[in-house]
């Protein structure tokens, strides 16, 4: 059973989402304040639901707590939809960002992909597959539907970059970091963006594999439908 701490003011979305989750077979420890929240903190944790907007304080302060502590999955929940909370949220080590109001079905499926993600060491695995898209990070080679596909180093890198992340929002300065490094500093905001449309090209009928994420970066969806138009 997953142990979730469930940081939330708001005395019917915290029943409502302790409630749900528990009947979906996780076990729920609820926290109303950010000092609640620090003394239910423990290691033992697979995941954090984290309201930013508390009587006591700000949930950005309790997430920096928990990151100088912990790798804990985080996702917040918060009304604040501006593009520089969620921008911050996740720059600050947030895994996912979810908004006011929201389905608990939708939060259920967001909680089990991050779980998914955290559950491997991406650094351990060599092969990463996504439906027909399969990479080896120690061939450096990719295959589209068991075809390989000719990449440049830094298609190949973002591909794997977004593929050892999946259905998280990494922002655009965080990929151009990772990505570019030291040339980080030279790289022009239009330079991802053309490198982003050259790879969905080279991924084909899986190209909405990566969903930009307006004003913040991009994701990769698992779960979208290959393109049947686009292959040939």
């Amino acid at each position: 059973m997953k142990n979730i701490l469930l940081v939330e003011d708001e005395e019917n979305i915290l029943f409502a989402v302790k409630r749900y989750l528990g009947n979906a077979g996780y076990r729920i420890f609820p926290a109303s304040t950010l000092s609640e929240a620090k003394t239910c903190f423990q290691d033992n944790l697979d995941l954090i639901l984290l309201d930013l907007n508390l009587p006591d304080g700000d949930g950005f302060a309790f997430l920096d707590f928990v990151r100088k502590k912990s790798s804990i999955p985080i996702i917040c929940l918060t009304v604040r939809d501006s593009d520089r909370d969620v921008i911050r949220g996740l720059e600050s080590g947030a895994d996912d960002y979810i908004t006011k109001p929201f389905k608990l079905p939708v939060l259920k499926a967001r909680i089990e992909t991050v779980l998914r993600r955290v559950k491997k060491d991406p650094k351990l695995e060599s092969i990463l597959e996504s439906g027909g898209v399969m990479l080896d990070k120690n061939l450096k080679k990719v295959f589209i539907d068991g075809r390989e596909e000719d990449l440049s180093l830094k298609e190949f890198q973002l591909l794997c970059l977004f593929m050892e992340n999946p259905g998280r929002t990494l922002t655009r300065d965080l990929i151009i970091d990772i990505v570019w490094g030291l040339d980080s500093d030279s790289v022009y905001d239009n330079t991802l963006s053309v490198s982003i449309r050259r790879l969905r090209q080279k991924l084909g009928r899986y190209r909405n594999r990566i969903r930009t994420v307006r004003g913040i970066g991009y994701r990769w969806n698992e779960g979208e439908m290959p393109d049947e138009e686009s292959h040939c």
